[in-house]
Parts: structure tokens; C-alpha cells; sequence
């Protein structure tokens, strides 16, 4: 019986023990993170030959002519932002482009670019770096850029014409060649919670579906990707990035599009009015926003001379094919 009561008389902290350990955890299992994602939803569902067709203005375009863009160069290396700039840019299949930059109101030339059967010129007039480039477009210069100093490495002294050639008029499409092959994936990208009743500090995944293009390998050579185009399962499949790989498998370009809107009177297609051009190994990024109406889509008019670019200032001359000792 004394046994008993013993046990008896210690039974009553024991309980209240094990109360205050389960409210205890009951209130850290229920303490609520709105940082954690949560899957936004309606997801569509597709297919590659649903969602290909989607890319048709961009690869069945033959020429494009902007005369007013707003283009903002973004310096990775330094961190530095660029002014917003006035840009004229005209694209023509296969490989034509030319892109002059200037300062607003006064007209004042920054830079000129012209690009043309995988071969570039670039003029860059201002001050701190004056040259006038000449080089292949798939050459690799790193050699020559790790050469100059820190006043002459710039956003501006970086890009190239090309660049933005694959961003607006892409490379067809391989639909009925053996060699290549198109696979179809889905991608969740942690993004913060922009809708209007979302708590703050909240975070979403929002769901990408990703079209890969692949170039199959034959005999030792493996298959390599060529190029990825996202299409946004949460805004009616809207297509939103691009990247390109180098031969390493490097994403060499990423390019994202928003804003999409009629930009021309005469086309009945929607266009990015916002296209985000991002070199990573170059050091550089760069914000084109085009203006309504001020956008043409395959005109008839363009100027024989629209891809030709002299070095009217003098400017200092650098053959990158042709290195100096």
C-alpha cells in the first residue's frame, strides 16, 4: 500500500509535466512563416507542339525596325547603372543589325554597333574609351578584355551587336531535323508574393514550363543544350525568358521579355515592350524598352546602307583578329 501511494503522489507532477511539453510543442509546430513558398496557383497544362508556336514572332520574323528605344546599360563588375539613353535599332535576316545609342534631347552620339555575316564593328565615343572595334562574333577575346584597365572595362565597351540579334530575331526553329530534339520540363522559381492580397514578406513557386533544344550527338560527341525557352504556366503561357549555351554548355545569354503589348499599328501581334539582355561572363546586362508606334515589324524601306558603319571621328582602331605584340 506504501508502494502505491508513492507511485500515486509522483503521478500528478508527471502529468502536469508532459501538459506543458505538448503545449510546447503544439506552439512550435503552428508558428506560421509566410517566407515559406507556396505553389501559385492555376498551373495550365501543355505540350512541346503546343507551346512551340508560341515562338513564331520572334522566328519567322524577317525585319524589325525601332526608332525610338530606351536602352539601359547595367555594368556587373562595377555595379553601376547607366543613364537611360535613346537608341535607334534595325534587324534583317540573316544576321543584320545595327544599333546607335545616344544621349536624350541633344542627340550627342555614345555608341554605334553594326554586325553582319558573324563579323562586328562597335564605335564607342565616349570619352573614356574612344575606339573604334573590329571582330568575329564567336571569336573569344578574353584575352584582349583582361588587358584593359579598369577606366576602359564598361558595360558599353563589352556589348556587342549580336547580343541583342538573338534576343529580337531568333534562329529557326529545328522541327523536322533528326539532329536536333526538343524536351519539355517543368521549372519552380521562388519569387516574392506581388498579388494585392498577399501578406508581406509572403513568397510563392510559380511554375515554368521549359523547352529545351537539343543538338544530338553522334560518334564521340555527347548531345549538347542549345537553347531554353520559358513559358509562364500561371499567365496563359506566356513566353518570358530565353537562354543561349555556349559550346562548354555556359548559358552565354539570358534574355527575359514583359510588357508584352501592340506595339505597332500594322501588326496584329503582341510584342515585349521590355527586353532584358544579360551577357553574365561579359560583365554586362542591358534594358531595352520600346516605344508604341514607333515599332516596325518587316518593313519594305530599309536603307541599303542601314548596316553599314565607317569610322567618320578617327577613332583609334582595334582589329581584335589581329592582336599587337
Amino acid at each position: 500500500m506504501a508502494y502505491l501511494y508513492h507511485v500515486l503522489k509522483l503521478r500528478g507532477p508527471v502529468v502536469l509535466a508532459l501538459s506543458f511539453l505538448t503545449i510546447s510543442c503544439s506552439s512550435l509546430v503552428k508558428v506560421r512563416d509566410v517566407s515559406i513558398p507556396t505553389l501559385l496557383t492555376p498551373a495550365v497544362k501543355s505540350d512541346v507542339n503546343s507551346l512551340l508556336p508560341k515562338l513564331e514572332s520572334f522566328t519567322g520574323l524577317k525585319s524589325l525596325r525601332a526608332t525610338r528605344v530606351l536602352i539601359q546599360f547595367i555594368d556587373a563588375q562595377s555595379r553601376d547603372k547607366y543613364r537611360t539613353a535613346d537608341a535607334i535599332l534595325v534587324v534583317q535576316r540573316p544576321d543584320k543589325i545595327r544599333l546607335n545609342v545616344q544621349v536624350p534631347v541633344t542627340g550627342t552620339r555614345i555608341a554605334e554597333m553594326v554586325s553582319e555575316s558573324n563579323k562586328f564593328k562597335v564605335a564607342v565615343y565616349i570619352d573614356r574609351f574612344r575606339r573604334f572595334l573590329i571582330g568575329t562574333n564567336d571569336a573569344d577575346y578574353s584575352a584582349w578584355k583582361a588587358q584593359l584597365n579598369s577606366q576602359e572595362q564598361s558595360a558599353i565597351s563589352n556589348a556587342r551587336p549580336f547580343h541583342f540579334t538573338d534576343a529580337l530575331m531568333m534562329a529557326p526553329l529545328h522541327l523536322n531535323d533528326s539532329a536536333f530534339a526538343y524536351s519539355l520540363e517543368e521549372a519552380l522559381v521562388d519569387e516574392p508574393d506581388v498579388r494585392p492580397d498577399a501578406k508581406k514578406n509572403s513568397r510563392v513557386l510559380r511554375s515554368f514550363y521549359v523547352v529545351s533544344e537539343i543538338a544530338i550527338g553522334t560518334n564521340s560527341k555527347g548531345s549538347r543544350t542549345l537553347r531554353r525557352f520559358w513559358f509562364d504556366r500561371t499567365n496563359n503561357l506566356m513566353f518570358t525568358r530565353q537562354q543561349l549555351f555556349s559550346n562548354e554548355g555556359a548559358i552565354a545569354t539570358e534574355v527575359s521579355y514583359s510588357g508584352y503589348q501592340k506595339l505597332s499599328d500594322e501588326n496584329p501581334n503582341q510584342w515585349p515592350a521590355i527586353v532584358l539582355v544579360s551577357r553574365p561572363y561579359d560583365s554586362y546586362a542591358a534594358r531595352l524598352t520600346f516605344a508604341q508606334g514607333r515599332f516596325d515589324v518587316n518593313p519594305e524601306d530599309l536603307s541599303p546602307n542601314a548596316f553599314v558603319l565607317e569610322n567618320t571621328e578617327n577613332l583609334q582602331v582595334t582589329d581584335l583578329d589581329r592582336p599587337k605584340p
